[in-house]
């Protein structure tokens, strides 16, 4: 083997390695964008996956007390009953003391 063909397999090496180098930086920036992208969308799908576990609960925070506050409401509504009937048998008591009161004047 002669030095020119050496050196022609040497300078068809080179390129050879130069052209597998170029076309594995290519290889890893597909690699990479096809990464990012998938990393913006799986981003994406993560916020809106939490946006509506987050009305979920707000909404069933929102059901919840909307029952607690109906409850309170129905148990004043009974107590508020409870004082008018005990007023209305102890009105003519009342009604007694103060005729009372005005005529020991």
């Amino acid at each position: 083997m002669s030095k020119a063909e050496i050196l022609s397999r040497i300078l068809t090496a080179e390129a050879d390695a130069e052209n597998s180098l170029k076309k594995a930086n290519e290889k890893a920036q597909n690699i990479i964008s096809k990464a990012r992208s998938e990393a913006v969308e799986i981003i994406s799908e993560a916020r809106s996956s939490g946006q509506e576990n987050a009305l979920s609960i707000v909404d069933a925070a929102k059901t919840k007390a909307a029952k607690e506050a109906d409850a309170v409401s129905a148990d004043g509504d009974e107590q508020i009953a409870a004082i008018k009937n005990n007023s209305d048998s102890r009105r003519q008591d009342a009604v007694d003391v103060v005729l009372a009161s005005f005529m020991a004047e």
